[in-house]
């Protein structure tokens, strides 16, 4: 198994934080799956400690940076490394705020595969939704925060589709999925947990710039104008099955 741990954006506030936890993200990874694998970061504040700390991890092949100023889509989006994906089998996209608890990578390939899935999400904990976390064994949506999600190559390009680049924030795409007949899905008997809050959601001017972007977004892109429409017309979770 070729995998690549994609990192969308790191950066300042709490950047020690953020370093403490994507070692622990890559060692919690290495022991799991006992090989090697790559890692592509997003910096959008510069930061050597990082480096260094990664170039110390004997078991990460490739190790892919870029280095920009911008938001989440502004970064990833643009990223001409984004060619290399296509090189592994699986790719772990995950935010830099974003602590793994407990998982079982081969697991949830298996389970990714068997169902169908294109994205495949753990239980979040302190997510900003509860349907991240208040269900049990596998949980089908058509809403699905991004926090911590396996997607294939095919998958990962597939979900960058679905992004702007003048939606930064990516506000409103998490509830398309269903839209977009995009298969997603959260498997409950793994966890991961959303360490730092949002500080776009405590400021209220970059709350009404995400708002009025997204609100953009979807009325060039869909037929909905705003996140009530999207919310009056589905549910979150569409099923709840046995993953075994």
């Amino acid at each position: 198994m070729k995998l690549l741990y994609y990192l969308p954006a790191i950066g300042d506030p709490d950047l020690g934080i953020k370093e403490a936890i994507l070692l622990h993200n890559l060692n919690y990874i290495y022991k799991n799956i006992m090989q090697p694998f790559s890692l592509l970061i997003n910096f959008y504040t510069h930061s050597e400690s990082i480096k260094a700390a990664v170039r110390g991890l004997g078991f990460i092949e490739q190790f892919y940076i870029s280095e920009r100023k911008g938001v989440l889509t502004e970064l990833f989006l643009r990223n001409s490394d984004n060619i290399h994906v296509s090189e592994f089998d699986y790719v772990l996209f995950v935010l830099d705020d974003v602590k793994i608890v407990e998982l079982d990578l081969p697991k949830m390939i298996d389970i990714k595969t068997k169902h169908g899935l294109e994205i495949l999400s753990p239980r979040i904990l302190k997510s900003t939704h509860s349907y991240m976390n208040n269900g049990r064994s596998l949980t089908i949506h058509n809403f699905l925060e991004i926090y911590l999600i396996l997607m294939t190559p095919k998958d990962f390009n597939r979900f960058c589709s679905i992004h702007t680049i003048e939606n930064k924030w990516m506000w409103g795409v998490d509830l398309l999925f269903g839209y977009y007949k995009i298969t997603a899905g959260v498997i409950h008997n793994y966890s991961a947990s959303h360490e730092l809050p949002s500080k776009t959601l405590s400021n209220p001017k970059l709350v009404a710039e995400a708002c009025n972007l997204s609100n953009r977004y979807l009325q060039e892109r869909t037929v909905y104008k705003n996140f009530r429409e999207i919310m009056a017309s589905c549910s979150a979770v569409s099923a709840t099955i046995d993953p075994i």
